[in-house]
C-alpha cells in the first residue's frame, strides 16, 4: 500500500481498528495557519506535525495535564475546540475574565491570581488572590485533584486542586484559580465542574465513561475490541463546553479574548482537500473529510485544523492499494 501527499498540509497515515474490529487506514490531515492582526489566516511557514502521542505540560509528572492532545483516532463526534496558553492581563490584576467564542457559543472563564485556603472565624475559606500579569490556563489550577490518602479523587480533573477528604486537609494549600464566572469556588465544599480550555485525558471523566464497560461479558464476547456501549465521544478531547456536535465549517466566527494582548478574532479557514483511495478491484473512493479538531494558540496567533479520512483496508479481492491526498481548491 502506498500513501502520497500532494497537498500543502501535513498528512500521517495510521492503520487502526474501528469499533467493529475492521482494519482501517486513517489519513490524518493537519493544516497550520497564522492569523494576522486583521484576522486573515494564512498557511504557516513552520506547520505543526500530526501528533501521534499526547504531549503533557510536564513530562516528568504522572499527573500532568495536556499541552497538546494526540491527533490519533478513528472517529469523534463533531468538532473539538482546544485552546492552549495563558490568561494575559495588560496590567497586574487579581482576577481576569477570559472568553472563547465560537459561532454563537460563549465559553467564559474567570482566572484568579494565586490564592490559598485559610482558616478563619467561620471555617476554612479561600483567601484573596494575588495580582498577576500572566497565569497559565491549565487544569492544575482548576478545581480537582485528590486527597492525601487517595480516598477522594476528582475524576473530572485529577490534576487539579481543592479536592480533599476534609476541609482541614486544605488549609494553606493552593485553591482553584480557574472557574466559571457563574459558579465561583468559595469554600472547600464547592464541587463545581472543573473549568478550562485544554484537552482532557482518556482516564478523566467523562471520557472514562464513554470508553464503555470492561466487564466479564466484554472479556467473553468482545475483547480486544471496544465494549458494545463504547461511545464515539470517547474520541473527543476538548472540554465539554468546547465540543460541538455539528462539525465546524469554513467561515465560522472564532474569537479568544484575554489570552493575548490583541484578541484573536478570525473566520475559520477552509481545509480544502480530497483523499482518494484505490482498491484492487479498480474501485476508487474519494473523501472530503470535515474539520474535527481546532487547536488555538492565541498568543502565537496559531491555528491548527485537523481532518481524518478513514478507508477500510479490506481483504480478499478488495484490498486498499493506494491513498492520495490532494489540495482541493
Amino acid at each position: 500500500m502506498s500513501v502520497a501527499n500532494e497537498s500543502p498540509f501535513a498528512v500521517q497515515p495510521v492503520p487502526l481498528i474501528d469499533r467493529d474490529g475492521n482494519d482501517v487506514l486513517v489519513a490524518i490531515i493537519k493544516g497550520t495557519f497564522i492569523v494576522d492582526r486583521s484576522g486573515r489566516p494564512t498557511l504557516a511557514d513552520d506547520p505543526a506535525p500530526v501528533r501521534i502521542a499526547d504531549e503533557p505540560w510536564d513530562p516528568a509528572s504522572p499527573r500532568s495535564s495536556l499541552r497538546f492532545p494526540s491527533d490519533l483516532g478513528v472517529a469523534k463526534l463533531g468538532t473539538d475546540v482546544v485552546v492552549t496558553g495563558d490568561a494575559i492581563a495588560p496590567a497586574k490584576v487579581p482576577v481576569l475574565d477570559v472568553v472563547v467564542k465560537v459561532r454563537r457559543r460563549l465559553t467564559p472563564l474567570r482566572v484568579h491570581g494565586p490564592r490559598v485556603f485559610s482558616r478563619g472565624v467561620f471555617g476554612v475559606r479561600i483567601g484573596p488572590a494575588q495580582p498577576f500579569l500572566r497565569t497559565p490556563i491549565v487544569y492544575e489550577r482548576a478545581y480537582g485533584g485528590m486527597s492525601e490518602d487517595l480516598s477522594v479523587i476528582e475524576l473530572r480533573n485529577p490534576a487539579g486542586v481543592g479536592a480533599a477528604k476534609s476541609a482541614a486537609e486544605l488549609v494553606d494549600q493552593p485553591a482553584p484559580q480557574i472557574e466559571h464566572p457563574d459558579r465561583p469556588h468559595g469554600s472547600p465544599s464547592d464541587r463545581h465542574p472543573p473549568m478550562g480550555f485544554g484537552a482532557i485525558m482518556t482516564h478523566w471523566s467523562p471520557r472514562l465513561e464513554y470508553a464503555g464497560t470492561f466487564d466479564a461479558r466484554w472479556k467473553a464476547t468482545r475483547m480486544p475490541l471496544p465494549p458494545d456501549d463504547h461511545d464515539v465521544r470517547f474520541g473527543n478531547v476538548a472540554h465539554p463546553s468546547l465540543q460541538f456536535e455539528e462539525h465546524l465549517a469554513p467561515g465560522d466566527p472564532v474569537g479568544v479574548h484575554g489570552m493575548s494582548l490583541d484578541p484573536l478574532v478570525f473566520a475559520l479557514p477552509a481545509l480544502p482537500l480530497a483523499a482518494s483511495a484505490r482498491y484492487d478491484t479498480g474501485e476508487r473512493v474519494v473523501a472530503r473529510p470535515p474539520i474535527d479538531t481546532v487547536l488555538l494558540q492565541p498568543e502565537a496567533r496559531r491555528v491548527e485544523l485537523v481532518a481524518r479520512a478513514v478507508f477500510p483496508i479490506g481483504r480478499g479481492r478488495r484490498v486498499l492499494r493506494e491513498v492520495v491526498v490532494r489540495g482541493d481548491g
